[in-house]
């Protein structure tokens, strides 16, 4: 299983996304809502174990298409977010990771930001945006 494919399956159990809407990966459509998680640039390594593992870190972002027709819509926007940041605390706490592949053990996922409006549409719709970062473990 691939990093990616673990965290899609993680994030779809996010109680605050919208039913039915697609979760997709390095893709987002123009109508709202739709979801996409975008592997971002960063350190893979983040320190050598002498047992040759390694505490490893794959950068993501998570994004959606909303409608922003109105200042409650928006509003509704930056809360899910807010509470999708939370939702990853309270679950690292918890224990409850994402299942990863072989020798690979997740350690966190964690929100690096606020969610916040990346790109305005003239339609009514905006892009959102939460940057984070899943943790793990990489073993030998």
């Amino acid at each position: 299983m691939s990093l990616i494919s673990g965290l899609r399956t993680y994030v779809m159990n996010y109680p605050g996304l919208v039913s039915g809407a697609p979760l997709l990966i390095d893709a987002l459509g123009s109508k709202p809502t739709q979801y996409s998680i975008i592997p971002a640039p960063g350190p893979r390594i983040v320190a050598h174990y002498v047992d040759g593992g390694a505490e490893c870190a794959f950068p993501f972002t998570i994004q959606s298409t909303e409608s922003t027709a109105d200042d409650l819509q928006r509003i509704e926007n930056s809360g899910m977010y807010e509470a999708l940041a939370a939702w990853f605390d309270t679950q690292t706490e918890a224990g409850s990771l994402p299942t990863l592949g072989a020798k690979q053990t997740a350690t966190a996922v964690e929100a690096l930001s606020w969610g916040f409006i990346y790109e305005q549409g003239n339609s009514g719709t905006g892009i959102y945006q939460i940057q984070c970062v899943l943790r793990y473990e990489q073993g030998v």
